[in-house]
């Protein structure tokens, strides 16, 4: 099985916890300039969605322990209307 790499416009799932899980989307980086390796991400929760900077080796650090996997766009759309409540 193929490691995930950060990719922008992927979406990925982070475990926090065993039954804790928080999908996100990769929106924009930069590969070289001062920011390099530097990826803004996007997370919804329910009642409020927010970026935040996310650095190369933080995620693959994530993904050596073992607690990120890419989804697809339809999970992710899934996630967001059981969080909304529209589907369960």
């Amino acid at each position: 099985m193929l490691k995930p790499k950060i990719k922008v416009g992927h979406y990925y799932e982070l475990k926090l916890k065993e039954d804790y899980k928080i999908p996100f989307a990769v929106l924009y980086g930069f590969e070289r300039g001062k920011n390099k390796d530097v990826y803004t991400v996007m997370m919804y929760t329910g009642t409020d969605n927010f970026e935040f900077p996310i650095e190369e080796f933080q995620f693959d650090t994530w993904v050596k322990e073992g607690r990120i996997k890419e989804i697809t766009s339809d999970e992710l759309l899934v996630y967001a209307l059981k969080i909304q409540g529209l589907i369960f």
